[in-house]
């Protein structure tokens, strides 16, 4: 709607509703007089001659309508002008500004005038300051303006310049500058009219005092509420939002994701902390310098570039990973986000690039919406080179990859050594000489002898025709095996046709990621691994694998799951449900092309005993107790030890149970070595050093999702990642993701573990208050515990980047669509009891 203020000969102000703009009286001229007010801020001011008399005032003979409010104004000559306006048409349409994507609460604005006398023009600012409903405060002096001014905020300044006598204005304007709390408020200086008219620019000396604009004096009070009104709609609004704009900056700096914003010509103009610890320099040696500097584009391939550029001109968002130069001249692999903004003739007037941190993109809506699994797997694959994991291996295997790529090939080959050598799982176990190499003759045993007793696993003996430390595969072990026993039959396993119809329905589903762990625990009276153990052991063929009877299989894992205590979590169920999530990984495609069916073996016993005996506390709690585990086990992985040594000391107790009695020596040793290094991988202390060398591993040898699973076999990276050192890092990442997947699962399944969690751990704050301990979890106190928070801080901060690298390998695309609904879940659950305390606060 527009407006238009005026006024009639006697001085009367109207306003009213735009339907009066129709009446006969509302000539061209008037149409003329008209001005635009700010769209949707303030209703339509009437013209002169629809006059509504206020007390006997010339003009129409129209009484006032209702709802309009009239008064008269004396000026310093005696005259009285009158007004009548109506009151609700002064009055803000909506109290929030829209900045962006942010809406703002307007305050109550607040001027403050300095005058050194009442005259005319201040009567007339004042009362236009009230009608609008804004706070005016009143100085007289240059002494209490600087007062109010340092010790208030003030969204309009008006000073009064025409006369000098009580003060320099200009000066105080150059003071008012100083103040901490009014670097957003707009000075505006009152000038005599006849300073417009000089022909020298005054406005110049006005600006250069400190003020922003002019006011030339008029006591008319049209002139007044109509400058006070644009002011408002442009000088106040405006620098609300550049007031506004502080909290954006600063969010900015303290994001975990590097961003850099360019302007027109690639120049930079900004960077937050984050940059300059992830490109080395500082944000002042770089803005104004081009980002190109910061590209490394010998790397890049031409239609890389073309395709970056037609997105750009587009303005169309474009993801990737890109090499980046460090001002070091080292180069990092990042992915990076380019959004470009307000694209005008194809030609973008700033870009954003964000080389996005580990838990930024990981819940965004892009990177899970998708048709296709493939999707997930390519974007948990970039992934991988933006995870925060910032160990020094890391960056040290990061810098010798991007050296490498410009290396002539001698040198290139001897760094494919070195980081053959710091991939390795035994970085930190030195290597005895060869009896090729040169070494002193009446050492050799003794070092030998002395470093393998100190820090070498036992040793083993060598097979004919295989290298010391290779492992055999698992049909070299079956041929063995077979010449000294024949495997026995395998019917006594409980099968479908054994249990009775509901059990024998659920364990049909389970290999499904779905299946339903609790429902079994309730069928079986909490045995659920007896029979899920016995089904999955039947599936992969344990007892041939082994070479054990049925009936020993049985007994070893109700001794197992005997062995379990009754905990709220870490109890029988919860191995049952950690080897069921072994069981799905081992069929997929990827899993199998690297694993043997003993390797399978291994995954499966580790998953049931990785908890055993559990006594519902963890490792530090035993060690502030000085538990008799933890001063048995030195306070070194005491839960994880424990968990290992109770589960053979079970194992070897009796030949009932002894599934591994008929295994050769070297194939024992190997079962025993792989089964306690799994064990001890669920070491969460130890979370971030595994999954860092997996990561690095996983960057160079992941193979090309669209391959079927015979190519899987013959390619290259399939057989690098069979190596080994390899092998294990998968099977220690598998037993671990299949040890914390609760936030993978289904949302039912997920809070329901997420309840027996919370209990078992606030179970242990519980005892170490009335202990007198040190609490080690003060998270899980029952009277503040937000199960909510607890799990998107868990998700955040340890499911996010390991279930991200564990899909780029094995292409699990299921899992991390329901981390992303879980977390949902819980955000939600969190929003929603924050919205109930509040009235709760308020009563």
């Amino acid at each position: 709607m527009g407006c238009t203020p005026s006024t009639n000969q006697s001085g009367t102000v109207n306003c009213q509703e735009s339907d009066w703009s129709s009446s006969s009286h509302h000539d061209t001229n008037t149409n003329s007089r008209q001005s635009n007010w700010l769209e949707g801020r303030f209703r339509r001011m009437v013209s002169s001659d629809e006059v509504v008399d206020s007390g006997g005032s010339t003009g129409n003979n129209r009484q006032s309508a209702p709802g309009f409010k009239s008064g008269t104004v004396q000026n310093d000559q005696n005259v009285t002008s009158h007004w009548i306006y109506r009151e609700r048409d002064l009055t803000r349409s909506s109290n929030t500004l829209k900045f962006g994507p942010m809406c703002l609460t307007i305050p109550t604005i607040k001027v403050l005038l300095v005058f050194d006398k009442e005259d005319a023009q201040f009567k007339s600012l004042k009362w236009a300051v009230e009608k609008l409903q804004f706070e005016c405060v009143v100085a007289s002096s240059d002494t209490q303006a600087l007062d109010l001014v340092r010790n208030n905020h003030y969204h309009v300044i008006i000073v009064d310049t025409r006369y000098s006598s009580g003060f320099d204005p200009f000066v105080l304007a150059r003071s008012f500058r100083l103040s901490k709390d009014n670097h957003y408020s707009c000075y505006i200086a009152v000038v005599k009219r006849s300073m417009a008219e000089k022909e020298e620019s005054s406005v110049l000396n006005i600006l250069n005092s400190g003020f922003d604009r002019w006011f030339l004096e008029s006591c008319s009070l049209v002139v007044c509420l109509n400058e006070l009104i644009l002011i408002e709609g442009n000088e106040i609004m405006t620098r609300l939002k550049l007031q506004a704009a502080q909290s954006l900056f600063t969010a900015l700096e303290n994001s975990h994701d590097a961003i850099v914003v360019t302007g027109k010509n690639q120049e930079i103009q900004y960077m937050n902390q984050a940059s300059e610890q992830l490109l080395g320099c500082s944000a002042d040696e770089m803005i104004g310098k081009s980002a190109s500097q910061l590209q490394r584009f010998d790397a890049t391939k031409a239609d890389t570039i073309e395709n970056v550029n037609t997105h750009t001109k587009k303005g169309n968002e474009l993801e990737g990973s890109l090499f980046r130069k460090r001002w070091n001249a080292q180069q990092v692999p990042v992915w990076n986000r380019m959004t470009p903004v307000d694209v005008r003739n194809g030609v973008a007037e700033h870009t954003v690039l964000i080389r996005e941190a580990r838990s930024s993109s990981f819940y965004s809506e892009k990177n899970f919406i998708s048709d296709t699994a493939g999707i997930h797997r390519r974007q948990s694959f970039a992934r991988l080179h933006t995870m925060t994991i910032e160990a020094p291996i890391t960056k040290v295997i990061n810098m010798l990859i991007a050296t490498q790529e410009n290396s002539p090939n001698f040198v290139a080959q001897d760094l494919d050594k070195i980081l053959e050598i710091l991939r390795s799982t035994d970085l930190y176990s030195p290597q005895l000489l060869g009896q090729n190499q040169h070494r002193r003759p009446t050492d050799d045993k003794l070092t030998s002898d002395l470093i393998s007793g100190l820090v070498m696993m036992p040793h083993t003996e060598v097979t004919m025709g295989q290298k010391p430390g290779q492992r055999r595969l698992s049909h070299e072990v079956n041929q063995r095996m077979s010449r000294s026993s024949v495997v026995p039959s395998i019917t006594n396993i409980p099968s479908s046709d054994t249990a009775s119809s509901s059990i024998g329905s659920t364990l049909e589903n389970s290999m499904e990621w779905s299946f339903d762990i609790i429902e079994l625990e309730r069928m079986t009276n909490k045995r659920a691994l007896s029979w899920l153990g016995m089904a999955l052991f039947s599936a992969f063929d344990v007892c041939s694998v082994l070479n054990c009877e049925g009936v020993t299989l049985r007994n070893w894992l109700s001794l197992i799951e005997a062995n379990y205590l009754n905990n709220p979590y870490h109890n029988s169920t919860h191995a049952a449900d950690v080897m069921q999530a072994t069981a799905y990984f081992l069929q997929k495609p990827r899993i199998k092309a690297i694993f043997d069916p003993l390797d399978e073996v291994i995954s499966l016993i580790a998953a049931v005993v990785h908890d055993v005996n559990h006594p519902g506390k963890n490792s530090a709690f035993l060690c502030n107790t000085r538990d008799e585990l933890a001063i048995l086990y030195n306070d070194l992985s005491v839960l994880e030890s424990h968990h290992a040594a109770r589960a053979f000391r079970l194992t070897l107790s009796d030949k009932n149970v002894n599934i591994l009695q008929k295994l050769d020596k070297d194939t024992y040793q190997f079962v025993r070595e792989s089964i306690i290094d799994m064990v001890l991988a669920t070491e969460m202390s130890k979370h971030f050093e595994h999954l860092s060398k997996f990561v690095n591993v996983l960057k160079t040898v992941v193979p090309n999702e669209e391959m079927d699973d015979k190519q899987l076999e013959s390619c290259p990276e399939v057989l690098a990642m069979s190596s080994p050192d390899n092998v294990k890092l998968v099977k220690r990442m598998l037993i671990k993701c299949s040890d914390i997947s609760n936030a993978a699962r289904p949302t039912k399944l997920c809070i329901e573990w997420a309840t027996r969690i919370t209990e078992e751990y606030c179970r242990q704050t519980d005892e170490e208050k009335a202990k007198g301990l040190p609490v080690v979890m003060p998270t899980f106190d029952r009277t503040t515990i937000s199960i909510p928070k607890a799990q998107m801080g868990f998700i955040e901060y340890f499911i996010n980047d390991m279930f991200s690298s564990w899909d780029a390998f094995g292409d699990f695309p299921e899992l991390i669509e329901y981390i992303q609904s879980n977390y949902t879940y819980w955000k939600q659950q969190e929003e929603e009891k924050e919205r109930q305390a509040v009235p709760r606060e308020e009563s």
